[in-house]
């Protein structure tokens, strides 16, 4: 009789493409350095760890390329094991086909380049938003696994075989629940030792189990002051001692459990969505909800932006240098542009709202908007894209108005409020 349980821990480690400097240094020193530290400390660490390719970027371009240097020696000793995602973190379903596999391949090729013999085996989707088109899409860039949030599980909940996709694809589901307990700080390192020592175990279960926990890596000591030590070391040291816990890596799973021979396609959602969301066909509420005004006026503004990018990647880049180089600067924006933020910072009802935050992501796509009709304007082929342009500008204004009259309600009801 085996009663192991197998605990396939993942961290997630993103800052936007426009995060201030000294916000970044915050977080470097009251998270990204301890915690890799204290990872360094403890020979039995097995994490998973995603880091988006702008975050790499951007410890480089502020002078913190030390932090790096932690990432690389713990990679080289096999105590995290880092995995695929898109550079500038976009949520994959709601942007084009072709912008998943470049943002994909981008993100790849800085994992090659920083950690040597690095390979394709798991992926997580920034916000772990996922779709069946999208998982197709990642089994064919040629990734064995993904990690997606329990609400996509279509099945009774997998702990002792793996489900694949129709393509092969390994599917695996985070612990939602177990996961929200540790980022919310609802269980101390004893209980959540014990908890995942005995879950899924009763007489008619002889055989080992396994739990996945996917959260953002600055939970411990950014959000939750010195929570790495107090928490995570404190599991690695009691883990150590149990016989009955081993700590493994995603990828490994399949070395202890069989698969399904049942194929299943993952429910659209992400690890923000709710059952609510999903009765009411909103996967990704806090990116596109169909009651968000200016979410609505967001994806117009990009629905006409990825119509004018489909027209200047098709420009033959050899007739001018000005061509090329307003193309250059097209792509370089867009590229960042559509990260998942400002449709995130667009939520008042949720408490999450800032025109600035907002406008700081839209005017990066103005700007792809701006050198993608200028490099067709240079080629000869400005007609094709005024309509795009056009319609591009009158979305851009909509918008505008819309952050002013939100935050104007939002400012009248805090009034009513107070004067209560």
């Amino acid at each position: 009789m085996n009663l192991t349980t197998y605990w396939a821990p993942l961290l997630h480690i993103y800052q936007p493409p426009t995060q201030d400097l000294n916000v970044l240094r915050k977080i470097d020193k009251e998270c990204y350095k301890p915690l890799f530290s204290l990872l360094e400390e403890h020979d039995n660490a097995k994490f998973c760890l995603n880091v988006n390719g702008v975050l790499i970027e951007l410890l480089y371009e502020f002078g913190l390329s030390d932090t790096m240097d932690l990432l690389k020696n713990l990679a080289s000793e096999s105590k995290i094991e880092i995995v695929g995602t898109a550079k500038f973190h976009p949520i994959l379903p709601l942007i084009p086909k072709k912008e998943v596999q470049h943002q994909i391949q981008m993100n790849e090729e800085l994992n090659r380049r920083e950690f040597g013999r690095w390979e394709r085996k798991g992926f997580f989707p920034p916000e772990l938003a996922i779709s069946g088109r999208v998982a197709k899409q990642i089994r064919q860039l040629g990734y064995k696994w993904v990690i997606m949030s329990g609400i996509a599980c279509p099945i009774d909940w997998p702990y002792d075989k793996i489900y694949t996709s129709p393509n092969g694809l390994q599917l695996f589901f985070r612990d939602d629940i177990l996961s929200n307990k540790i980022a919310f700080k609802n269980i101390t390192a004893k209980n959540f030792v014990k908890d995942i020592k005995t879950m899924h175990k009763n007489k008619e279960i002889s055989n080992p189990t396994y739990a996945i926990t996917a959260l953002d890596g600055e939970t411990f000591g950014h959000h939750i002051p010195n929570y790495e030590k107090t928490f995570l070391g404190k599991i690695l040291e009691l883990i150590n001692e149990e016989d009955k816990i081993k700590i493994i890596f995603i990828s490994d799973l399949d070395i202890h459990f069989p698969t399904a021979k049942k194929k299943i396609i993952p429910r659209e959602s992400s690890w923000s969505t709710n059952y609510d969301d999903l009765k009411a066909n909103v996967p990704y509420p806090l990116w596109n909800h169909p009651d968000n005004s200016v979410h609505k006026y967001y994806w117009k503004l990009m629905k006409s932006l990825n119509n004018l990018m489909n027209l200047s990647d098709n420009i033959d880049l050899t007739i001018d240098w000005e061509v090329e180089n307003y193309y250059n600067t097209a792509r370089f924006f867009y590229n960042r542009g559509i990260y998942s933020c400002p449709t995130w910072w667009s939520n008042p009802l949720n408490r999450t709202w800032s025109p600035n935050l907002i406008y700081k992501g839209v005017e990066i796509l103005m700007r792809a908007a701006l050198n993608a009709q200028m490099a067709l304007v240079h080629s000869g082929k400005s007609d094709l894209g005024e309509p795009y342009f056009d319609s591009i500008s009158y979305y851009h204004g909509l918008l505008l108005m819309e952050l002013n009259n939100i935050t104007k309600e939002n400012t009248k009801e805090l009034n009513e409020n107070k004067n209560k």
